[in-house]
């Protein structure tokens, strides 16, 4: 199917590319046809329809909730895969990806998760990382993957970048997951760096109102005290969005209070909650603190209560407070969740998501018969 792309600036349409070649902003892919949600379906890949891609790898992106903090509705991104927006990018540019190697650059967050999308796909990844510029826990947890190879230099041209159309056509999605959740909302703080999640955000709300499904609420782009704004910031505030300049130390009180509230903030997106703090009736988009688990643990010896979890489990498929209430009061549902996740990292028990509602649930499931004493 040949891709549908135009340059939001100009309105050049292209058929590939990343970036326009009159004006060299970035393209975005345009959506086949208007929204319509599969409502079974517990991932971002609920709104397929618009994204224009199919569903080739998926591990539980997006529908990530929605909180309210001291007045704010706070978009939790931090819930996905590997802890940030990212995932819903790679999730469709995963899908879109026709080649079985990639070389990608070694790019903070961005490579992570279009590496781990790749590798569920099946796909080799050749990273290329420049050893001065490498951010050493994402350069372990890269080199630790069996299906990525590193090489120590700055190199290219690079199968693969951040800011691909289709990549934004998968992060565009929160924007529709806002729509979705039927609050109503006058405003939205997007952490601005390049400007690139921001854009999506925007192009999906742009679409939504054009399908006369909502007005579209006003972007709020949230940078530190100075930063010079880039060229998406600028045309973004020629349609319409505000630039908030945020101090640090405004951001790193936003940060810990919110992480004392179990959301866990990069600095730049504590500024976005900071900016959106300022306004009635608003949204904040968070990402995660880049804070990560490796997948992997050693083989343990399992205890009483995970022993019992399988035998509860047993050729069943129940959620964690189904099972904590089948273990009538054997343990706290934070254990059970503890335990589960030493099962799940075992290989001893496998989840998956399903719908409910608006909301995307985990139930767990263990072979009939497993042996509990592993």
């Amino acid at each position: 199917m040949e891709a549908r792309l135009r340059c939001p600036r100009c309105g050049y349409r292209a058929k590939s590319g990343s970036r326009c070649p009159a004006c060299g902003f970035p393209l975005v892919l345009e959506p086949p046809g208007r929204l319509k949600i599969e409502v079974r379906e517990p991932s971002m890949w609920r709104y397929g329809s618009a994204i224009g891609v199919a569903k080739g790898v998926s591990l539980g992106e997006g529908m990530t909730p929605m909180r309210s903090v001291g007045g704010v509705l706070v978009k939790d991104e931090s819930r996905n895969p590997t802890g940030s927006f990212m995932d819903r990018g790679s999730a469709v540019l995963a899908s879109a990806y026709p080649g079985d190697r990639a070389a990608l650059p070694f790019m903070e967050d961005f490579t992570v998760s279009i590496a781990t999308y790749l590798s569920a796909r099946g796909v080799s990844v050749e990273v290329h990382v420049d050893p001065a510029e490498a951010t050493y826990a994402d350069f372990i947890l890269l080199a630790a993957s069996p299906s990525v190879s590193i090489r120590f230099r700055r190199a290219g041209p690079f199968d693969l970048e951040y800011g691909d159309p289709y990549f934004l056509a998968g992060v565009k999605t929160i924007a529709y997951e806002i729509f979705e959740s039927a609050r109503r909302i006058d405003s939205v703080a997007v952490p601005l760096e390049r400007g690139l999640l921001a854009l999506a955000v925007h192009q999906g709300f742009r679409e939504l109102e054009e399908w006369g499904l909502m007005e579209a609420p006003r972007l709020i782009l949230a940078t530190h005290r100075g930063a010079v704004s880039s060229d998406i910031a600028l045309w973004l505030r020629e349609k319409g969005a505000r630039i908030e300049e945020v101090e640090p130390a405004e951001a790193a009180k936003a940060a810990v209070y919110l992480a004392r509230r179990g959301i866990y903030a990069k600095p730049l997106s504590a500024m976005a909650y900071v900016a959106a703090s300022s306004e009635k009736n608003a949204a904040a988009v968070v990402t995660g603190t880049g804070l990560r688990r490796l997948g992997f643990t050693g083989r343990r010896r399992g205890g009483e209560l995970q022993r019992r979890i399988l035998g509860v489990l047993s050729g069943r498929e129940m959620t964690a407070y189904q099972i904590w209430e089948a273990l009538g009061g054997a343990a706290s549902l934070r254990g059970v969740y503890k335990a589960l996740a030493t099962l799940v990292a075992r290989g001893s028990v496998t989840y998956r998501y399903k719908a409910r509602g608006r909301k995307k649930i985990r139930v767990f499931s263990a072979p009939k018969g497993i042996d509990k004493n592993e």
